[in-house]
């Protein structure tokens, strides 16, 4: 018997269908599939069965003794996983033959693996590997046809990123949270990481960018016109001080304009080039309003149902091999725009610049069923990308009319599509607006009918969102495209981080301050990004894993030499921080009633937590709290005086005597 292992269930149940008559069979609450004709038995594991853990209590840091785990046995919300291994292990006794058919990246490699390897006790030898990037019944049955021997380099580099990224983090927040401990008797669980603390470094570089930033008062004089029931604005082009700015004015109220010149200029743009997942993730947030956590999620579902290729790459390119004109015919049953591009002659798609060894650019498969919510938003963003990927050039046509008025040129500027190409079937998702100018004509007067002089303000450089903090990773060299999204959610969840315009914490911006001051190495961008690169070194058979790991292990025991020396004062001020945090993250608004903070507290008696007034007990104003679920605090003030609260999609006053909810 051969025993095919996937990822996740769903996807067992699809390869299983594209090999033959399968028959669905129970062990306990795990389901598995037997191909009787071709002997074969196809089961899941549940993502990660097995992860690194400490071999033995950590006395101390830096600590260097880890071992492969299931993990059920120290994390009770995956009990669930123990069925998954032990089915595994009952089926792998009766199998000769194995393959790794877990999605074809580091993560997949290492999750086959390990599972292959522990629960199989299967040879990594003379095991095989399926490699498909979409869940079709013809890439799958190709993959199976063309079994590949196991990818040992790929294997290799995924099991140093777990390494490094265990031993860099749980030395890391160790030693933050013994510091803590020791300072203040008290323990506070911090967390750090080898991309993590890098990534709240340039966050809170950002914050004291903006903070620093000093607003400078400039004005703008523009003249508004009417033709042909346009309203046109002309610009002065400076920014000027207040003074020119009136004598400008002065010199120009009353006159008309003439029209000195008009230059128009064609543009050809390029059709947007396939998507790999950082920049699905920026259109989806751009667009829907998509955190990366949730677009990367929703993709993943999208992939599993068969709709989308594997959506965890780093390709902006996508190879002639792919049947572009059979996916546009069946996409044409519920995109009629599909239509238009087959009746061109060869279909060759823009490209991009990146490649991916393992995946192609995201792309949809041509196989559809019914959609809502965000699911669909998402699916039908790819669809109309993928479509325009074949189109030709939009053309845009700029226009730019220099008008005088005495002596100044004050320019209007205009923009119109002459030829849509792309746009056709993309423009929705571009936010690409044309400004039409009137006809004008040189020589032409111009009424003038008011002179503007407007007071302005420099800007401060803007706050991160959660798409631009992705860009900014890649762009950097840190992380993973499956990992990146995860990261960032850990920096909000320790509260390092708030807001979808990213505001850094006390906690966080004083965890890198005294970090930065004490111990540099440990936020050093520069740093993750040389490990990244020996990663990809291991990935090319150029350096050998052990070497890596080594060399980190090497350079953490003199980052905490370093470390030791000042860990009572690091502890002190990380506390101080942490205690501001809370305080601040606690405060909801201003109580009505006393002018004092409304706060989230939590009774010692009962556990329980409720809103209560900080001039307790000279204003007992005080509300009920649901006692499961985030809570989120959304800055709004209701009608009734009393702060907005949300709990998932949930927003409620908290005054349960609010006339609203009468």
């Amino acid at each position: 018997m051969m025993l095919i292992l996937t990822e996740k269930p769903n996807v067992a149940n699809k390869i299983a269908s594209s090999l033959g008559k399968p028959i669905q069979k129970k062990d306990g609450k795990v389901s598995y599939y037997i191909i009787e004709s071709k002997n074969i038995i196809v089961a899941s594991a549940v993502g990660h069965i097995y992860s690194l853990r400490q071999a033995r209590p950590i006395d101390d840091y830096p600590f260097f003794d880890y071992i492969w785990v299931p993990v059920y046995k120290y994390n009770e919300n995956s009990k669930y996983v123990r069925d998954y291994e032990k089915t595994l292990k009952k089926l792998s006794k009766k199998c000769k033959e194995f393959v790794n058919a877990c999605d074809y990246d580091t993560e997949g490699s290492v999750i086959g693996y390990n599972a292959l390897r522990f629960a199989c006790r299967a040879d990594p030898e003379r095991t095989r590997r399926m490699k498909f990037s979409t869940l079709t019944k013809k890439e799958l049955q190709e993959a199976f046809e063309n079994l590949l021997p196991l990818d040992f380099p790929m294997i290799e580099s995924g099991l140093t990123r777990h390494e490094l990224d265990w031993i860099w983090g749980m030395n890391t927040s160790k030693a933050l949270s013994s510091s803590v401990e020791k300072a203040i008797g008290r323990f506070i669980m911090l967390s750090a990481g080898r991309v993590q603390t890098p990534t709240l470094y340039f966050l809170v570089q950002r914050e004291k960018e903006i903070r620093e930033f000093k607003p400078e008062i400039y004005y703008e004089i523009y003249i508004l016109f009417e033709k042909d029931g346009i309203e046109v604005k002309a610009l002065f082009p400076e920014r000027l001080n207040k003074e020119t700015a009136e004598k400008i004015r002065k010199n120009c109220e009353g006159k008309d304009g003439i029209v000195e010149s008009i230059k128009k200029t064609k543009k050809r743009i390029k059709p947007p080039i396939p998507m790999d997942l950082g920049t699905l993730q920026s259109e989806c947030y751009k667009n829907f309003g998509l955190s990366p956590k949730n677009t990367q999620r929703i993709a993943q579902s999208l992939y599993e149902s068969g709709l989308i290729s594997y959506p965890r790459t780093s390709s902006q390119k996508l190879p002639e091999t792919i049947d572009f004109r059979g996916i546009l015919k069946n996409l044409r049953k519920e995109y009629s725009l599909a239509e238009e591009i087959l009746k061109k002659g060869k279909l060759v798609p823009i490209q991009g610049k990146k490649e991916d060894p393992a995946h192609p650019a995201i792309y949809p498969t041509g196989e559809l069923r019914k959609l809502s919510g965000n699911e669909k938003k998402v699916y039908d963003l790819i669809v109309h990308r993928f479509i325009s990927h074949f189109a030709e050039n939009a053309i845009k046509e700029s226009i730019k009319a220099d008008i005088k008025v005495d002596k100044y040129i004050f320019i209007a500027r205009g923009i119109r599509t002459v030829e849509e190409g792309w746009l056709r079937y993309y423009g929705k998702y571009t936010k690409s607006e044309d400004k039409i100018l009137p006809e004008l004509h040189k020589d032409e007067i111009i009424k003038i009918e008011k002179i503007v002089v407007e007071e302005k303000e420099t800007k401060p450089p803007p706050r991160y969102n959660p798409a631009s903090v992705i860009k900014e990773m890649e762009k950097l060299g840190i992380g993973t495209k499956a990992t990146r999204a995860a990261i960032l959610d850990i920096l909000y969840t320790r509260n390092y981080i708030k807001g979808t315009q990213i505001e850094v914490t006390e906690l966080g911006e004083r965890i890198i301050d005294t970090l930065e001051r004490y111990c540099q190495e440990i936020v050093s961008v520069e740093l993750t990004r040389h490990f990244e690169e020996e990663m990809e070194k291991v990935y090319e058979g150029k350096v050998k894993r052990e070497e890596v790991i080594e060399e980190a292990k090497r350079k953490l025991i003199k980052i905490f030499e370093e470390f030791r020396k000042k860990e009572e004062e690091i502890g002190k001020e990380i506390a101080e921080a942490f205690k501001a945090t809370e305080r601040n993250n606690n405060i909801i608004g201003k109580c009505p009633k006393c002018g004092g903070d409304l706060r989230i507290i939590v009774s010692k008696k009962t556990g329980k937590r409720f809103v209560g007034c900080s001039n307790y007990p000279k204003c007992d104003n005080s509300f009920p709290l649901p006692q499961k679920g985030k809570i989120v605090n959304t800055k709004k003030v209701c009608e009734c005086g009393y702060p907005i609260l949300r709990i998932g999609r949930w927003s409620f006053c908290i005054n349960p005597e609010c006339p609203k909810k009468s």
